[in-house]
């Protein structure tokens, strides 16, 4: 009795992964590949030329599908575009969603241009740029860096306070567009901290308006410096009302984060400069 049940047990695994198998290479297997944009495009996109760079081929098994080398093959055909994932709807479709990158930042080179995106990623290189406001922000460095004269297309650059000021922008609720109708060029800039007399990387924005902007310690609350810069230059009659409307329009503005007994309140977080002078306000 007990080897007949036997063989029924096994008879049934047996047929149930026979089953499995059969589903797996029949029923589970791709048949179907499309793609979906999240987001307007400004270019022309051929979904047929989209799904022969990714290497996904219909009659795969859906289950052991790697979909990584697929998302790398993509943005690596197309540096403009941004797999957000590739979904996979049972039993036999997948769906490539995408959207569309754009430049936050023209970085200068010696052979022209790098335009990257918020990210940093290299969408192109471009041998002319001019700075306007809808162009991406010009980003200049005082020396040659090794990364930017070897950087290819699809590599991503490491300038970490440029990523974070992008984020930044955005905590402050402005958007890609405003972000750069706002801000011609963005460059970094080493002074020293005062209170601690340590050596510190910051953030100067040249604003479309003429103003310079100098975010000191640009690795430290950066969000919250650009509100207080925000905050500053709507309200410098209110903060300063014994200058005159050319010092207010022309100085440069600095914020700080200065904590110390030497340091008055309003000093604890900007200054302004006039004609290479401290202006007391």
């Amino acid at each position: 009795m007990k080897k007949k049940w036997l063989i029924i047990s096994l008879s049934i695994v047996l047929v149930l992964i026979v089953t499995i198998v059969t589903l797996s290479f029949t029923l589970f297997t791709v048949q179907e590949i499309s793609v979906n944009f999240r987001t307007s495009t400004t270019a022309e996109y051929s979904n047929e030329e989209i799904i022969a760079s990714s290497g996904l081929k219909k009659g795969k098994n859906i289950f052991f599908l790697k979909k990584q080398p697929a998302i790398n093959n993509i943005e690596k055909a197309h540096p403009y575009l941004e797999v957000v994932n590739i979904e996979t709807s049972f039993p036999s479709k997948l769906t490539i969603h995408l959207r569309e990158r754009e430049g936050f930042y023209a970085i200068q080179s010696q052979e022209g241009y790098l335009i990257v995106d918020h990210s940093l990623k290299v969408l192109e290189r471009v041998e002319s740029f001019e700075v306007n406001r809808t162009s991406p922000i010009l980003f200049t460095i005082s020396s040659q860096d090794e990364s930017v004269s070897s950087a290819q297309v699809g590599d991503f650059l490491n300038f970490k306070l440029l990523s974070a000021f992008y984020d930044a922008m955005l905590l402050n609720g402005r958007s890609r567009p405003e972000s750069l109708s706002l801000v011609k060029e963005i460059s970094y800039f080493e002074s020293e901290n005062e209170i601690f007399h340590n050596s510190e990387l910051g953030l100067k924005l040249t604003l479309f308006s003429g103003r310079e902007v100098y975010i000191h310690n640009g690795a430290y609350a950066l969000a919250y410096k650009l509100a207080k810069f925000f905050a500053v230059e709507s309200r410098l009659h209110q903060l300063a009302p014994d200058l005159s409307d050319e010092i207010i329009k022309n100085s440069e503005i600095h914020i700080n984060n200065y904590i110390g007994s030497d340091v008055s309140e309003k000093e604890c977080y900007f200054y302004l400069v006039f004609n290479g002078e401290k202006v007391t306000i």
